[in-house]
């Protein structure tokens, strides 16, 4: 037998099972540069960038939604 192998050598064999897959989801963004400017959701300044306030909330608001965007002065890092 010779050193070169087939392609088919090494295919798998149909399993039966489906090739559908689930559909990713959509990734997280934890950042957003609006070079018009937009409201910081802790203290209202109009910022160009903001982000995520995350878990810890915002400096002067712990309870801040995590999905809510703020600006850097007020982002608890």
């Amino acid at each position: 037998m010779s050193d070169d192998a087939s392609l088919t050598e090494f295919a798998g064999g149909d399993d039966g099972e489906s090739d559908q897959k689930e559909p990713a989801e959509m990734p997280t963004y934890t950042y957003t540069s609006t070079p018009d400017g937009a409201e910081c959701d802790a203290c209202g300044e109009a910022v160009e960038e903001r982000w995520h306030a995350g878990e810890g909330g915002a400096v002067d608001d712990p309870e801040l939604d995590p999905d809510a965007l703020v600006c850097a002065d007020c982002k608890e890092w």
